[in-house]
């Protein structure tokens, strides 16, 4: 008489899911830390000598 191995338990999908959410969560701040943020200076001139000696 052969007895038969008990049923094997499914591993919980959750702690790969949480290393996965992890990962992306550390690329999205490596990806907004090398990001630039300067933005480039524009030169905007306006003639406002009419406007102050119409008043």
């Amino acid at each position: 008489m052969r007895i038969s191995p008990p049923p094997r338990r499914r591993k919980s999908p959750l702690p790969i899911l949480l290393a996965v959410v992890a990962v992306l969560l550390i690329a999205l701040l490596v990806w907004l830390g090398t990001r630039s943020r300067e933005v480039p200076t524009q030169r905007i001139e306006q003639d406002v000598t009419n406007e102050a000696l119409a008043h």
